[in-house]
């Protein structure tokens, strides 16, 4: 999921994560009410500074979340 895409969706891209924080993280956003979505890290899309994703990919998750809204 790439940002556009995930703007169109309304999902809002919170940040880069690895564990622990990730879970932490998740976690956090989970109990104040978000549904949270996580996906794979592509260094290729990301901006800034890379080179800790690019050396270990699999690591790194971007975390995203959306507004529980219910109907």
């Amino acid at each position: 999921m790439d940002t556009l895409e995930a703007q169109i969706k309304g999902w809002e891209r919170r940040g880069v994560y690895d564990d622990p924080r990730l879970t932490q993280i998740l976690k956090m956003y989970e109990e104040i009410g978000f549904i949270v979505k996580i996906e794979p890290v592509r260094p290729e899309i990301e901006a800034g500074c890379t080179e800790c994703t690019k050396e270990n990919p699999d690591k790194y998750y971007v975390l995203y979340t959306k507004k529980n809204d219910p109907e």
